[in-house]
């Protein structure tokens, strides 16, 4: 796809392909919706005895949640080999009294916490697979050190494994019965493409879950306690913008990159968006207050004629673009267009310029799913507000890696996101993660290696905001009015 000098290209397969689902988001604000009623529900359960019961087992199951932790990393299940970890699940599911436990052909663990009626579905999952670093049959030794849990994918995603199972084990502390049901669910393959989830919600969706009549996906993926991320993820074009000098330029006059320099410039004042900053600052996984258009433009790679002694004639730059929403890409391409054509008139005769789109990707949103507003995203955010104040504000331009694949098979899913650290002493807490690896115990921590780590006290607030969540929108039986469902 190439557009020379002056002229706009239109795709009209392209130009049109976002759905109607993300076109609702052009305008909106990516923060947090009116939760007013959703913060009362969530207060009026917080406030039950069965709640209260359950939050105390949550800040008193410390060594019980450690010791499970250690199982499960020891129950080594690298992808598409998950067997073990699987068949160990499969285990908890049924001893914390699950119906209808099963492992499907997916190596996924599936149990259902069967409801009374009247309330929505809500599937919480982790996965529980790792990279494939070594065979299945590879001892694994699990240990704590430091205050951390250290083995093979002790953060990414067996500690949100650990908390989905934790919040299975805080509503049987609590005996709490919620309206609606809520399966637990084990996904395999996510670090491969997230097969496990693609297999699951083409096995359930629409026959078992149907998100319009308010059924929902929630992944625990380590963070937690300020809101949720609800996309699925961002359209990526791939661009390059090549500058020529007229056929006949003295070998000594002005090149094809004093005409580029401008345009790169011009670019950077012009179209960059500076709310994509913010996130470099604040981390990808916080949930920052940005509206749903956001840009992010990264300029990777300049390039130019490997001569010597002369001038260029030709110089190019590839540029990276990428936002949630497709049309504000082809918008921005129209920009960059626009912005080459007057910088290489300026230049004088004969300058001219070629844009071309490399390459065009991106997963569009559920068509009628407003990814902001709607009935289990408020609640997720009056969790966090009820649990722990400040803002909660929802992203829908992130989604963790099974939510994509949900989402390109029909069914919406949420992911829990933040950076509180709950310590169990009497509510405290505190909105900021605790860093880097603060030990003196030599492993490698990042990128999956053979060894991981994950700090202890950073699972709490996901337990707790996963926990009021799923008892406030499913409803609590008999106790608190369900919210209404849109």
């Amino acid at each position: 796809m190439t557009v020379h000098a002056g002229r706009l290209l239109r795709i009209a397969a392209l130009a049109t392909a976002a759905s109607a689902g993300t076109a609702i988001l052009a305008g909106a604000q990516i923060v947090t919706p009116d939760i007013s009623r959703e913060v009362e529900v969530a207060r009026q359960v917080l406030a039950t005895p069965q709640m209260k019961k359950a939050i105390d087992y949550v800040d008193g199951s410390d060594d019980e949640t450690v010791q499970e932790w250690l199982s499960i990393c020891n129950a080594y299940g690298p992808s598409f080999d998950e067997t073990y970890r699987s068949r160990l699940l499969y285990k908890l599911f049924r001893i914390y009294g699950l119906d209808n436990v099963h492992i499907d052909d997916g190596k996924n663990v599936i149990g259902v916490r069967k409801g009374t009626g009247g309330g929505p579905t809500v599937v919480l999952n982790a996965h529980h697979d790792n990279v494939a670093l070594l065979p299945r049959e590879q001892p694994v030794e699990a240990f704590v050190a430091d205050g951390r849990v250290w083995c093979p994918a002790a953060a990414d995603d067996l500690r949100g494994t650990v908390q989905m199972l934790s919040v299975l084990r805080a509503m049987n502390a609590g005996n709490i019965q919620t309206k609606g049901d809520v399966w637990f669910t084990g996904f395999t393959a996510e670090e491969v493409n997230s097969i496990g989830s693609e297999y699951f919600v083409r096995g359930n969706y629409p026959l078992n879950l149907d998100w319009k009549k308010g059924d929902i996906m929630v992944q625990f993926h380590g963070g937690a306690g300020e809101g949720v991320t609800s996309g699925s993820n961002n359209y990526i074009h791939s661009t390059q913008l090549r500058v020529f000098t007229p056929l006949d330029w003295p070998r000594w006059r002005t090149d094809a990159v004093d005409a580029l320099g401008p345009i790169m410039t011009r670019i950077n004042q012009e179209i960059r968006d500076p709310r994509s900053l913010e996130i470099d600052e604040r981390g990808s996984g916080s949930t920052v207050a940005l509206t749903a258009d956001i840009l992010y433009l990264n300029m990777s790679m300049i390039q130019g004629d490997a001569i010597l002694n002369g001038t260029a004639d030709e110089a190019w730059v590839r540029i990276d673009l990428r936002s949630p929403v497709e049309e504000r890409l082809w918008a921005v391409h129209r920009q960059i267009q626009k912005i080459a054509d007057e910088v290489t008139r300026e230049m004088g005769p004969g300058f001219s310029f070629v844009y071309e789109i490399n390459q065009a990707s991106g997963t569009p949103g559920i068509d009628g799913f407003d990814k902001v507003n709607n009935a289990p995203t408020k609640m997720a955010l009056a969790a966090a507000q009820a649990l722990y104040g400040g803002r909660p504000t929802v992203d829908p331009t992130r989604g963790c890696g099974d939510c994509v694949r949900a989402f390109m098979s029909g069914m919406p899913m949420l992911s829990f996101r933040g950076n509180v650290t709950d310590f169990g002493e009497g509510g405290r807490f505190t909105r900021e993660s605790q860093g880097g690896l603060k030990s003196p115990t030599r492993r490698r921590t990042s990128g999956h290696d053979v060894t991981e780590s994950a700090e202890i006290v950073s699972a709490w607030a996901g337990i707790k905001q996963g926990l009021l969540f799923v008892v406030s929108y499913a409803g609590l039986s008999e106790s608190a009015p369900a919210p209404g469902r849109e």
